[in-house]
């Protein structure tokens, strides 16, 4: 009786330990951060590593193009980019490096919420020259939580820093087409002087001058302001973590990042990019759904032609022709 005793005193003493134990531990794991909790999950997504697998939305075409102002043409072009794959240089391009860390940008969405889809004319846009736009980063929310003005801030840097190079960009390409232009000019001129017959005077000289009027225009031109404002941070994502800024800006500045991010969706001067061929792999989770993907099809095409077979044949169908015979 002593022996049973003393084994009940050592299992409720064992059992008041594991009571008291198990609340701390349960406690340790809350205090840890809850991005650290999730890391699991999307520490091996990095969307610069693999292809987006979806299909590019049809383009707003150039005639229904023509027929819009610009703040509604480029707001169309928003929204039939909406879920289309980003272009690798815009990961590249739009990478954020923060807090000792690295986001790469995922996806740029037009921000539903604040424009609405059975709106004909947005007044936002037609109005107040703004779009709301939402940048998806490879994180979570929790990453930056207490330092949100440095993120911010970094975010904004970034931003500007790619719509500056963007300018450049557009600059030195302009200067380079005027430059051929005025070499071909002058050939032009100096065929004129000791060619025979009579080019006139409006001819090739008009198209020099005219070219030199479009330069000035463009050189005059006022740098469009970015506006650009971060509105909130929200988490998305299911198995995967995004930190998402959501932020609006002017709608200028909006079609030059349309220009990196959606090439297929933004031309330039009504000129189509080229689309460059992304040579990443596509996510593992394709190459499984695939065959899943594959086998279903085949299983619906058989059960529909047994019951094709059955139709044709007279025979039963539905219950009694699953019914097995006697």
């Amino acid at each position: 009786q002593g022996s049973n005793t003393k084994g009940i005193a050592l299992l409720t003493l064992t059992q008041a330990k594991g009571s008291v134990i198990a609340p701390a531990m349960s406690a340790a794991r809350d205090t840890k951060p809850q991005h650290e909790r999730h890391k699991t999950a999307y520490d091996a997504r990095e969307s610069a590593s693999t292809r987006n697998p979806h299909v590019a939305r049809a383009a707003v075409s150039a005639a229904q193009m023509s027929k819009l102002s610009p703040e509604e043409r480029i707001f169309a072009q928003w929204r039939a980019a909406f879920g289309s794959p980003v272009s690798d240089e815009a990961k590249a391009q739009f990478t954020i490096w923060a807090l000792s860390k690295q986001y790469v940008l995922s996806d740029i969405r037009l921000w539903q919420e604040q424009h609405r889809q059975s709106a004909e004319a947005d007044a936002n846009v037609t109005q107040r020259n703004t779009i709301f736009l939402e940048f998806f980063f490879d994180g979570s929310p929790s990453e930056v939580m207490g330092h949100e003005a440095e993120f911010t801030e970094a975010f904004e840097r970034m931003i500007e820093q790619q719509l500056q190079e963007r300018r450049l960009v557009e600059f030195r390409q302009r200067l380079t087409a005027r430059r051929r232009g005025g070499r071909g000019g002058r050939r032009s001129s100096d065929g004129e002087a000791d060619g025979e017959g009579g080019g006139s005077a409006d001819g090739e000289g008009g198209g020099g001058c005219s070219s030199d009027q479009d330069w000035k225009e463009y050189l005059k031109r006022p740098v469009p302001a970015t506006e650009l404002s971060m509105r909130s941070m929200r988490e998305a994502g299911c198995m995967l973590r995004f930190l998402v800024c959501q932020t609006s800006l002017s709608i200028s500045a909006s079609e030059l990042l349309g220009q990196i991010a959606f090439q297929e969706h933004f031309p330039i001067d009504g000129v189509q990019q080229e689309m460059p061929l992304s040579t990443k792999p596509l996510p593992r989770w394709v190459y499984g759904l695939a065959p899943c993907a594959g086998t279903l099809a085949a299983l619906m095409i058989l059960a529909w032609w047994q019951a094709m077979k059955q139709v044709a044949g007279g025979g039963p169908t539905g219950v009694e022709g699953l019914r097995l015979s006697p």
